[in-house]
Order: structure tokens, then sequence, then C-alpha cells
């Protein structure tokens, strides 16, 4: 429903000079297809049997780095980008040092190392200036300018019980203020939340990378506003604010100093009032969620649930949850959602599959949109698939397909709420990177 990826730290691996030879083994081409191709879940796969027989020490670096950055291991990334820039930087290239350094300042920011995420960066562009190195640096100024707005805070952390943590959510439908509105529109869940003595219930959202208010309520319980030049993505890019709130309960589990991406845009007012949501990155500080939609309860376990041996079917990439299922007995990503009431394929998926849709799918226009832009919009509609996630055929009734490319419904598609009100429960699990479904 509102999107805010807050920046587009997105590595292009550019290999070929490095190993493709004559002589390349095996192992190095296949791990150069999986880094250029960008199949994390492969290569997490293939990565542990490859490794011994890379005879090409930046590929192990690399790979290394990047199941790092997207299985939620931040030392792991780290360690292995520095060693890449300390004793490889002649055969990297301009373009992977720049590329890993931003993956490394990323992993800093996520850690909350906002003052040191900004200043690496800077440091590198001030280098490469000083010698007139022509390039693009748009992608280094845009985080820079997020990370600077954040320098002068403190980390986000969590203060909780020992045990386990109930907290009690409603999942509620989701009504649209359009007069006559027949269109199922799916449900979101709500937690309590106090904040300054007050109990206020956003949207748990997994689909939002940071904690999101409006304007007008962060104003009204204090959160700190640290900046104006904040992108905020959604149906389109609109400009809001950077914040931080002291302090605010979910349950008995206390949070403090939780970064805001405020809003001022009142697009999405016209259809709906959301003035406060809870981000992703609250949740990974708990390293594991259990969701039970039809309860209306959400743990916080004192223990995380060990991994089970199908290994990680989840990761986090630019603060945005994509999972992993099949359709037709073929893998695709998907983007986990739970803001979204219900769920979407999406243009590619569409193109992927086209002929099998268009069998069976009916034209519809149907309303489409999040933060800055929310518009009627021409689209397929499947009265029914089959999708896979996590062993479980899971069949979704009235199912949108998106016909031309939309930021909201990425990779093989936006999967909300409709994937989790078919199961007793659902674990997010951020330590070992899987989601289960029971």
């Amino acid at each position: 429903m509102i999107k805010n990826n807050l920046f587009r730290a997105i590595v292009c691996i550019t290999l070929f000079a490095i190993f493709m030879g004559v002589r390349a083994q095996k192992a190095d081409m296949r791990l150069g297809q999986l880094l250029n191709g960008g199949d994390w879940f492969a290569l997490k796969s293939e990565y542990p049997v490859l490794k011994d027989s890379v005879r090409t020490p930046i590929l192990r670096l690399m790979s290394e780095a990047m199941l790092g950055y997207y299985f939620n291991r931040p030392d792991q990334a780290v360690a292995s980008v520095d060693s890449l820039l300390q004793n490889h930087q002649a055969e990297l290239g301009l373009g992977n040092i720049t590329s890993m350094l931003i993956l490394k300042s990323a992993v800093e920011f996520n850690r909350g190392n906002y003052a040191a995420s900004a200043d690496m960066l800077k440091s590198f562009e001030s280098q490469l200036k000083a010698q007139n190195v022509a390039m693009d640096y748009a992608q280094i100024d845009a985080s820079v300018g997020l990370y600077q707005l954040f320098r002068s805070c403190r980390p986000m952390t969590a203060e909780r019980p020992k045990g386990d943590v109930t907290i009690p959510m409603t999942n509620e439908p989701v009504v649209l203020k359009i007069p006559n509105d027949t269109v199922p529109r799916g449900t979101v869940m709500r937690v309590p939340v106090e904040i300054g003595g007050k109990t206020y219930r956003p949207i748990f959202d997994t689909g939002v990378g940071m904690t999101f208010m409006s304007a007008n309520f962060a104003k009204k319980v204090g959160v700190r506003v640290l900046g104006d030049s904040m992108k905020i993505i959604g149906g389109s890019t609109v400009k809001g604010q950077a914040g931080v709130l002291d302090s605010m309960s979910i349950g008995c589990i206390v949070l403090r100093n939780v970064p805001v991406a405020i809003n001022s845009d009142t697009t999405l007012n016209r259809v709906a009032d959301i003035d406060f949501v809870l981000g992703l990155d609250v949740m990974m500080l708990f390293d594991e969620v259990q969701i039970f939609p039809h309860d209306g309860n959400i743990v916080v376990p004192a223990r995380p649930t060990a991994c089970p041996s199908t290994g990680s079917n989840m990761y986090v990439a630019n603060r945005q949850l994509n999972i992993k299922g099949a359709s037709g007995g073929k893998d695709c990503v998907f983007f986990f959602d739970t803001g979204n009431g219900q769920a979407s394929l999406s243009a590619s998926f569409y193109k992927a599959n086209k002929p099998e849709i268009d069998a069976v799918a009916k034209n519809v226009r149907r309303l489409s949109g999040g933060v800055g832009a929310v518009e009627n919009k021409d689209m397929l509609l499947l009265p029914s698939w089959t999708l896979r996630f996590g062993g479980h055929a899971v069949v979704f009734k009235n199912l949108p397909v998106q016909l031309e490319y939309s930021r909201l419904v990425s990779g093989s598609g936006n999967i909300g709420m409709a994937l989790v009100n078919q199961f007793h429960k659902v674990t997010l699990n951020f330590k070992d990177c899987f989601v289960a479904f029971e």
C-alpha cells in the first residue's frame, strides 16, 4: 500500500573482465552467472557447494558480501567488502568498488551507524572528485543525503522481557472512502502502540521499510523532524521529511530512537486515512514474529525458531521483504507486503505466463496506487490461480494481474494478506531469513 524504499543500493557487478577467461573453472563461471543474474536464492543454496572449488578470491568475497547483505549477516557483508577493498582494488575496477562501498554503507545505515555510512561515501566521492574522475555520482549523492539526515541519531533499540511477548492484533477489512465500493479489498493487521501515554493502532506492514507517519500525526505524537529532503516512494516519488521518535511501546516491548518517514502528500487521503504504519525495520529488531491472523495475536518469541532443513526462502533488499514462491513448477520471487490487503501479479509475471493467463482472465479496471498516486488502471483478473509457498499449494481467487510496470508490484508480484489469511500461523524469521506457513 505504501512503500518508502529509502535507498537504491543496487549493486551492478561487472565480472566478465575478472574471470571470464578460457581457463575459468566451472565453479567460477557459475558464481559469476549467479552474481550477474541476481539469483540470490540460488546463490544461497549453491555457494556452500561451490566455494571450495572457486579459484578466484574476488568471486568468493563478492558472493559472501552479497549473501551477507541479502540474508541479514551484516558482519559477514562488511568483512567481505573490507577484504575486497583492501586486497583486490586493482582487479575490481571503479564500478565494482563503488558498488561495494554503497553496499557497505547501506549495511551500516541499517545497523544505525548513520554517521559512518554517510562519511565513508562522502570521503570516497571527495577522493574521486579530487582526481577529476568523471562518473555518475547520483547514487552516491542520494545515499549520502539520506544518511546525513539521521547522522546525529542513536541506533534504534528494543527493550523487552525475557519470555515470549504476545501482542494483540486485529485483522480488519480494508474499507476505502469510495461510495458504493463493492470490490473486495482484503484485510490489514493493526496492533496497539503506545506513545506518550496514548494508544494508537498502526498497520503492521512488512511492505514499508521504515515506520511511516502523516505530517499531522507525526507532529501530534512529538516526532523530532531532522530534515525536509527525504524521498518517499509509493505510487510515485514524493518529498517527505525524516524524523525520529524518542520512544514507543508495542505491548511490553519499548522501542527507542525510532526513525520515521513523514509524509505530507495528501493524494492517498482521497481514498484512505493512513496516519501511522509500523515498518519492517522495527520487525527486524525482534529476530522473529509469529502472526496468528485468525486468533488476533502476534507473538515475538524469546527464542527464534530453528531454521528448517529447506533453508532460507526469504531475503531483504533495500528494506523490501522478498519471499520465494513457485508457479507452474518455476521458481518466483514475490514482494511480501502485509500492507496489501490482497495480492497482485506483476507485468513481468504476465509476460512470462501470457498464454495461460489470457486463456482464463478477464479485463477489469481497478483502483491502484499508494503515496503520491491513486488512479484507476486497466488490468486482468484471474478467477483462480495456484502458487506454491513454503511447501504449500495456495489458491488465490480473483487475483489481479498488472499490465504495465508498477513499483508497488515488483518481482513476480506483491503478495499480501491474501496469502497470510489462508494459514493459521505465519512465522517470519529474520535471523535465518525464512518464512513458514502452518
